[in-house]
């Protein structure tokens, strides 16, 4: 079963990931973290997201509404995501117990499920 684990993150968190000086010991931690799930096979691919940027787009009655982000009423930002491959949602939890974000943050399991196929 595929599963996307996003990373949701206080805004304060990135401040301090983004530091040279105090964003070493975290940033560490993520890198043995994505080395953990190579080594073990599951993970699929990741990616850090931009945390001072996102924009949604929503059209209601033929009409584009588009809001930049980061958005005031969240106050967790998503910063990141990995696609991993395991047997069940049980062990894609213990994956998302042992992200580092989960300290800080919140890690969700998402369930991927087939998108339509293109022709």
């Amino acid at each position: 079963m595929e599963f996307v684990l996003t990373f949701h993150q206080p805004a304060e968190v990135f401040e301090v990931n983004d530091d040279p000086v105090r964003g070493v010991a975290p940033m560490q931690a993520w890198k043995l973290y994505m080395e953990a799930m190579a080594a073990a096979g599951v993970l699929r691919g990741a990616k850090r997201l931009e945390h001072d940027g996102g924009t949604a787009v929503s059209v209601r009655n033929g009409k584009r509404h588009v809001q930049d982000g980061p958005f005031a009423d969240t106050k967790e930002l998503l910063g990141g995501y990995a696609l991993i491959e395991v047997d069940s949602l049980d062990e894609a939890l213990k994956w998302a117990e042992r992200c580092p974000g989960s300290a800080v943050g919140t890690t969700f399991a998402w369930p991927v499920r087939p998108m339509p196929e293109p022709k």
